[in-house]
């Protein structure tokens, strides 16, 4: 899943705002329409640029060093840090990107690698459900030989049986599937001593996925257990939705097999839709949070505005910047602080209420204990 540039990982490379801030005489704006999938060349400024996607959506490939990208879906107005090398490229079939920057600063960077965007798209195209049947064959069975045009899942429900697939032999317990692929010579029998229950789905498909589904006895886990059972349950009612939703189960049940040898995630670590709101959230307090640096709020402003009590607030923070709601908001007051008085344009006594301290006494206490020099100080040797 992409992130955002409303994301916390974001502000290693810029910020976020509401609306483009007014221009400047210094500054140049203009609007392209960009279709673009990848890009070889990089762009990089020694002041800041203001980008915006109105139209479309975009990808924003942002790097500190030109080599190393990372990527970001654009949203809201973007206020990139000077030496920042970034590019932009079109999810949606076009997009429009306005950018305001100053042109004397603006460079362009070729790049040894191109970046490019690896669209979601479905590489599995399972074209039709061709038949579904349950089968129980008692001991001593014996089927014919077929070669087919189609695939066919086999799934041993009950006992076990011997499948011959191009003159090779397999064994299936129960729980077992296998897959035989269009044109493959297939046979089954059973011992005298064993029946054996199974579904068999027949269908066509066209995949470009990697992967080997051939000539393999698959022993099925939970989720893919779990996902047969639900496309047991989808085919038995015969509606368009239902029909629907068989074959969406199938697909998933033929992508599980593609990823069957991969590592199968311990319970819990799932990515959940609890996660994506908690990160979703951070992402909007955290854009009020910079967007209102001059301004006087607390923490309880902060939960009311959102709708989170205080505790849920204090986890999110702890969790996930490890600190709290009011460290976090007065690290950054007291770094723009910084920023203030080694400009030279407001006393100390202004900064303080530019940025919302209770008191000058208040200000300087905390801007000593977290910088280890009184404001007074700083401001004489910078």
């Amino acid at each position: 899943m992409l992130n955002r540039t409303t994301s916390y990982p974001f502000q290693a490379y810029g910020d976020v705002l509401y609306q483009m801030p007014p221009a400047n005489a210094d500054m140049a704006e203009s609007t392209h329409s960009i279709h673009n999938k990848d890009f070889d060349t990089s762009f990089i400024s020694t002041e800041p640029v203001y980008l915006e996607c109105p139209e479309g959506i975009a990808l924003l490939a942002v790097s500190v060093d030109g080599m190393s990208f990372e990527e970001f879906v654009m949203a809201r107005t973007v206020k990139l840090k000077a030496g920042v090398h970034f590019n932009v490229i079109s999810i949606s079939g076009k997009a429009k990107i306005r950018i305001r920057y100053v042109p004397q600063t603006m460079g362009s960077h070729p790049m040894e690698t191109s970046v490019s965007y690896d669209p979601i798209i479905s590489r599995l195209n399972l074209k039709e459900i061709l038949s579904s049947y349950y089968q129980i064959r008692k001991g001593s069975y014996q089927s014919g030989r077929e070669k087919n045009s189609f695939y066919e899942l086999i799934y041993v429900d009950h006992g076990e049986m011997d499948v011959t697939v191009d003159d090779e032999t397999y064994h299936m317990q129960k729980y077992d599937l296998m897959l035989y692929h269009p044109g493959q010579k297939h046979s089954l029998e059973t011992t005298e001593d064993s029946s054996c229950s199974y579904m068999s789905i027949a269908f066509t498909m066209d995949t470009g996925i990697k992967g080997n589904l051939k000539n393999r006895v698959f022993h099925t886990r939970k989720d893919l257990y779990q996902t047969l059972t639900r496309f047991m349950k989808a085919i038995q009612e015969d509606t368009p939705l239902n029909m629907e939703l068989a074959m969406l189960h199938l697909k998933e049940v033929l992508i599980l097999l593609y990823q069957f040898d991969g590592e199968e995630k311990p319970a819990g670590q799932e990515t959940t839709l609890q996660s994506h709101y908690d990160d979703t959230m951070l992402n909007e307090i955290l854009v009020f949070i910079h967007n209102n640096v001059y301004a006087s709020y607390t923490v309880e402003d902060l939960c009311q505005k959102f709708s989170i009590s205080r505790s849920s607030l204090q986890a999110l923070f702890r969790a996930n910047l490890g600190m709290t709601p009011k460290h976090y908001i007065s690290e950054l007051k007291l770094n723009e602080a910084k920023k203030l008085i080694s400009q030279h344009e407001h006393t100390i006594s202004q900064v303080s209420d530019l940025l919302g301290f209770t008191s000058i006494h208040y200000f300087s206490r905390r801007f000593k204990s977290y910088f280890g020099i009184a404001p007074s100080e700083y401001a004489r040797e910078h």
